[in-house]
């Protein structure tokens, strides 16, 4: 697996992601982030595998805004070293990130790279309240 900064030209496979397909604004926001946010993808086989855009827009410090997985490689590990690979660009920072309650999924990979819940926030997506995450990347306090 490869993990390598986002394209222009590739947003046609980053849009055929199922986070990207989940609601219509994902797919305006993915391509805004390939000009403005940091977008890397997972490349395996020379096939996109996944994404994740991130940037440090949130009060000044790192934030997983999108991870989308092609569910042929689902549960292979991409989510994990894309996010891993994040990590790596941000060490000695605090890392944030969010997921609504009903993605158990994320919520349990999160949990397992050693995310911690720090709050909970309503009416954002109405029924589906989002939950965020932190992570201590090297002694900086959130």
């Amino acid at each position: 697996m490869i993990v390598r900064e986002a394209k222009p030209a590739e947003l046609a496979a980053l849009e055929t992601m199922p986070h990207a397909l989940h609601y219509e604004h994902h797919l305006s926001f993915i391509r805004h982030a390939l000009g403005s946010k940091e977008c890397l993808v997972a490349e395996i086989d020379g096939t996109i595998a996944g994404f994740v855009v991130w940037d440090r827009g949130f009060y000044a410090r790192p934030f997983l805004w999108m991870l989308g997985v092609d569910p042929a490689h689902q549960h292979r590990g991409v989510a994990s070293e894309l996010i891993a690979n994040v990590e790596r660009l941000n060490e000695g920072l605090a890392i944030y990130t969010s997921t609504n309650e009903s993605n158990a999924v994320m919520q349990h990979l999160l949990e397992e790279r050693g995310f911690i819940r720090v709050g909970r926030l309503e009416n954002l997506d109405p029924g589906d309240p989002e939950i965020f995450y932190f992570k201590n990347l090297g002694g900086v306090r959130g």
